[in-house]
């Protein structure tokens, strides 16, 4: 069973992160960085990765099923995940 109110919350702290414009002085690679231990923690937590990303995956451009970066994304999801074609 997910932990659908710890996704919740941490999705609307990155979402405050972002509107008080925190990771714009921060290294790409250092937000990366940063998510990759919020990810490593929400698996003790029983987090949703989908759930933290919804609505922002698009603003650190990494898919919410397999958390690859750089890919073109719909919805939150990489061609491969979201199965769709262009």
């Amino acid at each position: 069973m997910s932990n659908h109110l710890g996704s919740y919350m941490l999705n609307d702290v990155l979402k405050s992160a972002l509107k008080l414009g925190i990771f714009e002085k921060l290294e790409k690679d250092t937000t990366r960085a940063f998510l990759k231990e919020i990810f490593i923690t929400c698996v003790d937590y029983d987090c949703n990765h989908g759930e933290i990303l919804e609505d922002i995956a698009e603003d650190f451009e990494i898919c919410y099923c397999c958390l690859e970066y750089d890919k073109p994304l719909r919805d939150g999801l990489c061609q491969k995940c979201g199965n769709w074609k262009d």
